[in-house]
């Protein structure tokens, strides 16, 4: 009797914590029913059939009237008087070569041309006197060889007159002048040393507009048109050029043409650096843009993004929301940049991206959207070094 009371006491026990357990549950369960959702920000993205791509290409930059100097005849310079960094005006003298040897060969030179002058004063007067003796005293080979040897001699005058002109043109080309005003780039030589003819010494930059020539593909000709406007880039600083010539001859080593581009102004470029031009391409894929933010990592090199999925239209406030549970969707990305990329996959136009922090949702959580944006191509922004066509 008594183990049937102990019974009966255990079963009512059982019954009073299995009934407060299911009335605990049902509080927590209603308690989470009355959670409010969690506010997101979404973008709404289109489906475009096609995006841009920005294409850089690279060239050298280099000064318009730029000229590499050295002397016309060689020699060993005797003396430098100017250096890297220089302003020179126009006729300013910039390196001398040695001329004692030239010198000397004016002295060798005169002497002939006195000996060529002497002997065409004898030569000269024997026809003469020849020729007043014609034909009596006289014969005619005579006279033809004395006309000979005057000719001869007056020959021989015109050489060495010719030598010593040249000799003082070479004597004036040992003096290395600048041929136009602008400052000394570079000297590539010093005293005492030995130089060739038409060897670098100075590289004389006359300042003026820079140009640089750069190589794009033949694809990209038809977006070239000279006269227009680009903006060209170093990575620090960026300045407009125009387009001024196309070279349609293709590079067989690179597969490219050459395209001049000129920048009016310097604008803290400086020659021999590297500079950048970019050019838009059209590629036709259809898919969407989505913000980076909203990419997380899938399965099989995918990716994902988080959507809201609608459930209802308005909220205790009387202004319209949209409450839903938040998707996964897996997106293969085409293209990328610096802050969006060009997906495609299971997403469809109109859909709501989450915008930000996607490792803050799981796939059925309560979302409410408090901001929206309509999120396209027309949100592209421009990038630094796009052409600017005057067409």
């Amino acid at each position: 009797m008594q183990d049937r009371r102990w019974l009966l006491a255990g079963v009512a026990l059982t019954f009073i914590s299995l009934a407060l357990w299911m009335y605990l549950d049902i509080g927590r369960a209603a308690e989470q029913d009355v959670k409010p959702a969690t506010p997101v920000a979404v973008d709404i993205v289109q489906e475009q059939p096609e995006y841009l791509v920005s294409r850089t290409f690279a060239g050298r930059l280099r000064a318009s009237n730029v000229a590499d100097l050295g002397f016309e005849l060689p020699g060993r310079i005797s003396r430098v008087f100017v250096d890297a960094g220089d302003r020179v005006g126009r006729g300013t003298p910039l390196a001398r070569i040695d001329t004692d040897e030239l010198a000397s060969q004016e002295s060798e030179l005169s002497a002939v041309l006195k000996e060529a002058e002497a002997l065409l004063v004898q030569t000269s007067a024997r026809y003469d006197r020849l020729e007043k003796l014609a034909p009596d005293f006289a014969s005619v080979q005579q006279l033809d060889d004395a006309r000979a040897a005057r000719d001869s001699a007056r020959a021989r005058v015109d050489q060495a007159s010719g030598a010593l002109r040249r000799l003082g043109t070479n004597q004036r080309n040992s003096l290395l002048v600048a041929p136009f005003s602008g400052e000394i780039v570079s000297r590539s030589a010093d005293t005492g040393a030995v130089v060739g003819a038409g060897q670098t010494v100075f590289r004389l930059n006359g300042g003026g507009s820079m140009e640089a020539d750069v190589g794009i593909p033949t694809r990209f000709r038809d977006q070239i048109v000279l006269g227009s406007e680009y903006m060209i880039t170093n990575g620090e600083r960026e300045s407009v050029a125009v387009a001024e010539r196309v070279v349609d001859d293709v590079n067989p080593l690179t597969n490219t043409i050459t395209v001049r581009f000129v920048l009016p102004e310097s604008n803290g470029f400086v020659a021999s650096e590297t500079v950048r031009i970019s050019l838009q391409e059209t590629l036709l894929a259809k898919g969407m843009w989505v913000r980076n933010s909203a990419l997380v990592e899938s399965l099989r090199g995918l990716w994902a993004v988080y959507v809201v999925s609608p459930q209802s239209q308005s909220d205790n406030r009387g202004t319209e929301h949209v409450a839903g549970i938040v998707k996964r969707q897996d997106v293969e990305i085409l293209h990328s940049e610096a802050d969006r990329s060009f997906v495609r996959g299971a997403l469809s136009s109109g859909s709501m991206v989450i915008r930000n922090s996607p490792f803050r949702f799981v796939p059925g959580q309560r979302v409410s959207v408090k901001q929206s944006t309509v999120f396209n191509h027309h949100q592209k922004r421009p990038a630094a070094g796009d052409g600017i066509s005057s067409r």
